[in-house]
């Protein structure tokens, strides 16, 4: 055997090697097994449904063991679905403060396919997040050499180093993708929003309204409606902005995350009526996966729009039904306090001006009488 195909059978049997560690890190089985019945796959996407309204809910301990009771059911075999699992558990990982697990799961995925782009941008997520830019940009890299026509990671790469200070960082990877090929309504949308967020929203409005134009002719629907009323705001033109924020609320009318994403953008405008009806509006869908997040928002709201009374209430049924809410507990308290303060001028306002009324009946009773003795003298 010659030196060459002996190298050639070592990295194949490290590269087996690595992968079927990876798996067994994936999953938590030691074995590679083949199969994967029709009932385990429902079995999956049942927990892994519960996972993602869990993680809606914010409630994120949850959302690990239902997306580990997913995995278990795949028996070791390693599908798209499994890693795609896989990147929802390392999220939730995440957002529950447990970075180095979640860059556990990343590391896995990464040892079981290196081309998965998702993968790196999570753990450059966590890197940067640890302030370790230089393992942050260099995972980027790799995200964005793996992430072909998916626009969303080069947005949000921009995004997340933007936020971090490295702007020019950021750019580079708007310019790229600009520079994807495709003239359909998808790759529309995603090259007006990049001119948005690049401050060429003459340009932005140029691609959006082709993007808009399409969706109405396929009866398809995206962000486009939402960008093109960010993009007439930046314009000055509020008439617009106006019109094609109504379109985007009424075509999601039944998406509670929706709904939440615009009352979020209302109340970062400082519009708290819009926003509290955008909450209120996606608290009355069908059982609304985000509910706990869609009552606090209203609840926030009215506090802005100085509802005390309104917002009090809300949060005494809000903190029973969420009593894990430290931060609503507190709130609770300080909304109780600024009522019964509102209560007491109110009924110092009140007094006073009954007082004064009072005096002001005496002050005449007092006249009339002056009247009466000086007419009879």
């Amino acid at each position: 055997m010659t030196k060459n195909r002996q190298n050639n059978i070592r990295i194949k049997r490290q590269k087996l090697k690595r992968r079927v560690i990876a798996a067994a890190l994936l999953t938590g089985m030691g074995l590679m097994l083949t199969g994967c019945g029709e009932k385990q796959t429902e079995n999956a996407l049942a927990y892994r449904k519960i996972g993602m309204n869990a993680m809606a809910e914010g409630n994120y301990a949850e959302a690990i063991d239902n997306f580990q009771l997913a995995l278990d059911q795949s028996k070791g075999q390693i599908r798209n679905l499994e890693l795609d699992i896989c990147m929802q558990k390392a999220e939730a990982l995440y957002l529950n403060n447990q970075p180095e697990e979640a860059i556990a799961v990343c590391d896995a995925v990464l040892a079981y396919d290196k081309s998965y782009a998702s993968a790196y941008y999570l753990r450059g997520n966590l890197y940067l997040q640890q302030g370790d830019s230089k393992k942050a940009l260099a995972d980027y890299e790799q995200a964005a050499k793996y992430a072909d026509a998916d626009y969303e990671i080069y947005i949000q790469l921009y995004v997340n180093l933007n936020r971090a200070g490295m702007k020019e960082e950021g750019e580079k990877y708007l310019n790229e993708a600009l520079e994807l090929k495709g003239k359909g309504r998808y790759h529309l949308t995603n090259r007006g929003y990049i001119y948005y967020l690049m401050g060429d929203y003459e340009k932005a409005k140029e691609q959006l309204l082709q993007a808009v134009a399409i969706e109405q002719k396929e009866g398809e629907d995206d962000k486009a409606e939402l960008y093109l009323a960010q993009t007439a705001e930046q314009l000055g033109d509020e008439q617009t902005a106006t019109q094609y924020y109504k379109a985007y609320a009424e075509n999601h009318a039944d998406d509670s995350v929706v709904l939440e994403e615009l009352g979020n953008m209302a109340m970062e405008k400082g519009d708290y009526a819009d926003a509290c009806a955008y909450y209120q509006k996606g608290l009355q869908t069908t059982n609304p996966s985000n509910e706990q997040l869609l009552r606090r928002g209203e609840i926030a709201a009215l506090e802005q729009m100085y509802e005390f009374e309104q917002a009090k209430d809300k949060m005494a049924q809000y903190v029973l039904d969420y009593p894990e809410d430290e931060q609503a507990a507190r709130e609770y308290l300080f909304l109780k306090t600024r009522t019964a303060v509102a209560d007491q001028i109110e009924e110092e306002k009140q007094a006073a001006e009954e007082a004064a009324q009072a005096a002001e009946g005496s002050g005449e009773d007092a006249v009339s009488e002056d009247g009466a003795d000086n007419t009879g003298q």
